[in-house]
């Protein structure tokens, strides 16, 4: 697992993520784990996103979802809790091989208004996503 250590909004820490592989092929899954820490109740039903975008911030692989494919969505998340939630990227076949940046987060289906992301030392704002690591698209 890697760490992350971030704050979405007030209620919710990325504590880290597991990845499949720092590679992919054009036309196959990219798997990812996310670890998220319920931090405080929260009242609201948010949306993961999970993207992997090429140098011009293009979209290559997307999956949009409430936690747990919907099974456990973050209104019902007791503080202290700890979730592992799975995602599955299918790139794109057009993905061109280079150099890719998966990044994730969280929105409110309603307004698509993003949970602002910060340090939990200094409570610095770092924007309204997380940027995991690089990915390199290969060729088949």
């Amino acid at each position: 697992q890697v760490p992350v250590g971030v704050n979405l909004g007030d209620g919710v820490r990325l504590a880290g993520y597991v990845l499949s592989g720092d590679s992919v092929v054009p036309g196959e899954p990219l798997l990812l784990t996310l670890y998220w820490q319920a931090l405080a109740p929260m009242d609201k039903g948010y949306t993961v996103f999970t993207h992997l975008l090429d140098g011009d911030d293009q979209i290559w692989a997307q999956v949009d979802s409430e936690p747990q494919g919907g099974g456990l969505p973050t209104n019902r998340w007791t503080v202290g809790q700890v979730v592992e939630d799975n995602y599955a990227l299918k790139v794109d076949e057009g993905a061109q091989p280079g150099t890719y940046w998966l990044e994730v987060g969280m929105y409110l289906l309603e307004t698509f208004e993003r949970l602002p992301v910060t340090d939990p030392d200094d409570g610095a704002y770092l924007g309204d996503r997380v940027l995991l690591g690089a990915v390199e698209v290969v060729a088949p």
